[in-house]
């Protein structure tokens, strides 16, 4: 059916994609123009006032520096916004508000467009009969339902799927990904990957920590043994916290437009769009700064209490009628208790200049470690998992990786793959090849389906809503959790779990929920959210409660359920998917 799987990385920092004609031995990495030799790009875009596609990655900064800053709304850390939960995102350049499913899709749409140029270079009939490519793309384990939603419609609007069609797209958990790398990656010792060996997979990326843990099982499938988890432990991270408890504190502000809503303040001079463009290339520098900061931490440097200079002329113009920048550096040092992390002005006539020591970046990192390690060891308590194997670009900081295996328990083999950083990528692929190599999975909640219940006093009494139906001439029960899935249940791919209920109107909504809880009774207790929806329309004609019986049944396709609902009577149905795990 499909003649070619395209895995995307939509990363934080980065973004690339790779590609097989069904060849999981011949995995072949895309080529983005301007990416640098782990063929990724920066997560940037720069769209028009119609939202069209302006400039994409490593051009963007040099595009506004070339063009001028007016020429287009420049968005970055877009998979992080989605992260925190927003639905909009401000360009960085102009302060413009975009749905954030829209800058997403217009990504997609961009790396959909160059891998359908790539691939049809070998088979030219792809670019005219685009269902015959498979696509995957990847996602933090850590993401809940509405975040999948919200990549789901952005996949749809960037042309990835066709919702009248077979699915033409799956979800691969970034770490899951990972995970079938490694277990084929030929460099790594083939013994760690034997029938009935255990290993936990940490995958650091610039947004986040995702880790799984797996036992390899007949076939070389793999079984996830606890629900993969994660959090906000990614190197952008460091950036972000540079930002706001130095420069926040420091100066009153951490990104560039309310830097710049700070100096139209300071300066009525009628010059802010010229101005407003040597200003951004100002604050790109500063971030530059920082990010040679975090990236040249070494132990020898903390070790002996070295800082590095930080250029901060830029805020001079605001504040310099005002206060100098000992007073400002003198007011932050007043709070901070660690001799070693306050900061100093090296003297300069000219420049506002401050020296940030290294030993700030290292408690970020331990900060980082400690909260990995945690994870890790909540997930070895019941096991005895001897091997953790990291991937990721973050992975290549030695310091952050010797804090966090300071702080393992158990582990006693620590492991990385060639190309660490392209292995969530070329897993994707292999992923798409055959999902089935993960084989189980542990359910992160329990789901259900709201209904309705014949009345019984030990269940329903005292919380459950009563009414009579007088056509049924009972008494019944609403609002009740009818459970499909229970949380730590072990998932087969393709498993199906189906159940019956009568429903009271020929006009059903059947509404699905998800929770901690083991056996929940009632949709309305504490800790039960809403997770997804589809209508089921039944001729009138059916009028006896028997007719309006309804067979609702959950497919597990990998990173998604396949919701089918079926009035038995009839035969209508209607079908939905579900973006959870």
């Amino acid at each position: 059916m499909y003649d070619v799987v395209v895995g995307i990385d939509f990363g934080t920092s980065g973004t690339g994609f790779a590609y097989s004609f069904f060849n999981k031995n011949n995995i072949i990495r895309g080529k983005i123009f301007g990416s640098s030799t782990d063929y990724k790009v920066p997560t940037e875009i720069i769209l028009d006032d119609k939202n069209y596609i302006v400039q994409f990655g490593n051009e963007c900064v040099k595009y506004l520096k070339d063009k001028g800053l007016e020429t287009g709304h420049y968005f970055k850390g877009i998979k992080m916004e989605l992260y925190a939960n927003k639905d909009t995102i401000i360009a960085k350049n102009s302060g413009k508000e975009l749905p954030l499913k829209l800058v997403i899709q217009k990504v997609l749409e961009k790396i959909r467009d160059i891998a359908i140029k790539e691939i049809s270079k070998n088979r030219p009939y792809l670019s005219r009969q685009t269902e015959k490519i498979k696509w995957v793309v990847t996602v933090p384990a850590i993401w809940d339902e509405h975040q999948k939603s919200i990549m789901m419609e952005s996949c749809i609007g960037a042309g990835l799927i066709n919702k009248d069609t077979d699915k033409s797209l799956f979800f691969a958990l970034e770490p899951e990904a990972a995970s079938l790398y490694c277990s084929m990656n030929k460099e790594i010792d083939r013994n760690y990957f034997k029938e009935g060996e255990y290993y936990i997979v940490c995958d650091l990326g610039g947004g986040t920590g995702d880790i799984v843990a797996h036992l390899v099982g007949s076939n070389n499938k793999l079984n996830e043994i606890a629900p993969s988890c994660g959090g906000n432990f990614g190197s952008d991270e460091i950036d972000k916290k540079i930002f706001k408890d130095i420069i926040q504190r420091l100066f009153g502000c951490q990104d560039f437009n309310s830097f710049y809503n700070e100096y139209i303040k300071k300066n009525n001079n009628g010059n802010e769009d010229n101005d407003k463009g040597d200003l951004f290339n100002d604050w790109s520098e500063l971030e530059r700064q920082i990010k040679d900061l975090k990236e040249g931490i070494t132990i020898e440097k903390i070790e002996n209490q070295e800082k590095y200079p930080i250029n901060f002329s830029l805020f001079q113009d605001i504040f310099e009628e005002d206060l100098d920048i000992d007073t400002l550096v003198n007011k932050y040092n007043e709070k901070i208790y660690n001799k070693n992390q306050r900061l100093s002005v090296k003297k300069n006539k000219k420049k506002w200049i401050v020296e940030l020591p290294y030993e700030i970046i290292y408690d970020y990192l331990k900060a980082q470690a400690n909260s990995i390690a945690k994870i890790i060891n909540d997930i070895n308590t019941k096991e005895e998992i001897k091997t953790i194997i990291f991937v990721g670009g973050y992975c290549s900081n030695e310091i952050l990786l010797q804090l966090i295996e300071k702080n393992l328990k158990k582990i006693t083999t620590y492991l990385q793959p060639s190309e660490p950083h392209l292995a969530i990528m070329k897993g994707a692929v292999i992923f798409g090849i055959e999902p089935s190599n993960i084989s189980i999975r542990k359910a992160k909640y329990t789901i259900g389906l709201e209904v309705e219940e014949t009345w019984e006093d030990k269940r329903h009494s005292p919380k459950g809503k009563k009414f009579f139906n007088k056509d049924e001439n009972s008494w019944f029960c609403s609002n009740c959790f009818l459970k499909f899935i229970e949380i730590n249940q072990n998932l087969k791919y393709e498993e199906v779990v189906f159940h019956e209920c009568w429903t009271l109107n020929n006009n059903p909504r059947l509404t699905f929920y998800k929770t901690k809880k083991k056996e929940p009774i009632f949709i309305f207790e504490e800790g039960i959210t809403k997770i997804g929806e589809c209508f089921l329309i039944i001729d009138p004609k059916y009028k006896n409660y028997e007719d309006r019986r309804v067979r609702v049944i959950l497919k597990f396709g990998g990173t998604f359920f396949d919701v089918t609902a079926i009035h038995l009577k009839s035969g209508k149905t209607v079908k939905t998917t579900l973006t959870f795990d």
